[in-house]
């Protein structure tokens, strides 16, 4: 293993996350880590794409090991059996980090850290949506004494998270590579697949559709869906000839919340208007072909999409809820909302239409931000330093726990 270029010994990092699908933001930091010399060990709780992505990272081990939680009593003794292997194996893996993303693999991560005291433990929260749920509530709060870092993925998470009494936090943005979006990237095979001429103003959310089950999202989902569909009609008024896309599906679901989406649309008379395009992996074609983003989240941390549209040099309409606000500032690199509101939608879209020229110098402020903020290079040295300055005050305070023993 080759020393990294900061001069700073390798370490052995365990990081855990409880998602196997998508996940750019983990497989983005866990390669960066690698590539910085570290010893990196990735534990998901079952195959997918993303434990296949993973795996084409030279030198990444990757673990399944199906720990989560279910609602059903039969399921319990294999959780309790798959939590018993994760401790285990922590402890035969011995590693100096155990960095878990998503609350199922943090409270998981943090039982797993008794096996091995000697590690930093270290949750990376990338949204807040499961404190509005109670058995996740009261979890996370009694389990986060285990935690020696606490890394909020915006600011609003780690003033929550210092709020609920964490030992140590720190803002850490999820990186990816900046570079991959090119602004100058050609709209015309996106509009032509469309059949859209290059004067037609088109507006996009991209987005996965993330049914409303919980008590918080029934009307309107987690990402807002309802809200950029009620805008459309609004929008229509000002700008008729306006055509709107919504990129991406259901991560997980049988299709029905995405049905009752496209209905919702028919109800409004604007289905001739909007196109469910499903999931694209042709991010930056479908965003050149864009004129402006929206992300009308009712719960959303610093936005992966928002960060490509700026970077794309797009107008981004966004809501003024969780971290989208250290993205997207006020008149600044975009527009934000107030949640739920679609006349709000609709009159700030219909301002970036129709001004041009203001909404690319937004678009320029919004990508020198996103060049900034968000590089996987810088994102992933921050995280490399933390670990190295909090496993010293780590190991240091184990040391003043150590009992004295006379000669």
């Amino acid at each position: 293993m080759r020393r990294p270029e900061s001069g700073k010994p390798p370490l052995r990092i365990l990081q855990i996350t409880s998602t196997a699908v998508g996940g750019s933001w983990f497989h983005d930091q866990v390669r960066g880590l690698a590539e910085l010399g570290n010893e990196v060990c990735a534990v998901l709780p079952r195959e997918g794409p993303l434990a296949d992505r993973l795996r084409e990272i030279g030198g990444v081990r990757v673990e399944i090991i199906p720990f989560g939680l279910s609602r059903r009593i039969r399921q319990l003794p294999g959780l309790l059996r798959a939590q018993w292997r994760l401790t285990r194996f922590v402890r035969e893996y011995r590693p100096d980090v155990i960095h878990s993303h998503l609350i199922i693999a943090m409270l998981a991560g943090r039982v797993a850290s008794i096996g091995w005291r000697s590690a930093l433990v270290v949750s990376q929260v990338p949204g807040l949506v499961h404190l509005r749920m109670a058995p996740f509530r009261i979890l996370d709060r009694l389990s986060l004494h285990r935690d020696d870092l606490v890394l909020g993925s915006c600011q609003e998470i780690a003033r929550r998270y210092q709020a609920m009494g964490a030992r140590s936090v720190a803002v850490s943005y999820y990186g990816c590579d900046v570079h991959r979006f090119d602004p100058a990237t050609p709209p015309d095979p996106f509009r032509r697949e469309f059949k859209i001429s290059d004067d037609t103003p088109t507006v996009g959310m991209v987005a996965y559709m993330y049914p409303s089950t919980f008590r918080d999202f029934r009307e309107i989902g987690v990402k807002g869906h309802e809200v950029f569909i009620d805008a459309v009609p609004l929008i229509l008024r000002q700008h008729p000839g306006a055509r709107f896309f919504v990129v991406g599906d259901e991560l997980i679901g049988d299709g029905k919340y995405r049905r009752e989406l496209e209905h919702r649309a028919a109800r409004l008379g604007v289905a001739d208007r909007i196109r469910f395009t499903g999931f694209r992996s042709d991010i930056s074609s479908v965003m050149a072909g864009l004129d402006v983003l929206v992300n009308p989240s009712m719960d959303e941390s610093a936005c992966y999409t928002v960060v490509e549209a700026m970077l794309m040099l797009k107008g981004v309409v966004a809501t003024n809820v969780g971290g989208l606000p250290d993205t997207v500032r006020h008149g600044k690199t975009g527009l934000l909302i107030p949640p739920a509101d679609p006349a709000a939608l609709a009159q700030a879209v219909n301002e970036l239409i129709a001004d041009p020229a203001a909404r690319r110098q937004l678009a320029g402020r919004g990508r020198e931000l996103a060049l900034r903020q968000f590089d996987i290079t810088g994102t992933v040295n921050q995280v490399n330093e933390l670990y190295h300055r909090m496993s010293a005050t780590h190991a240091a305070r184990r040391r003043l726990r150590r009992p004295e023993h006379p000669a």
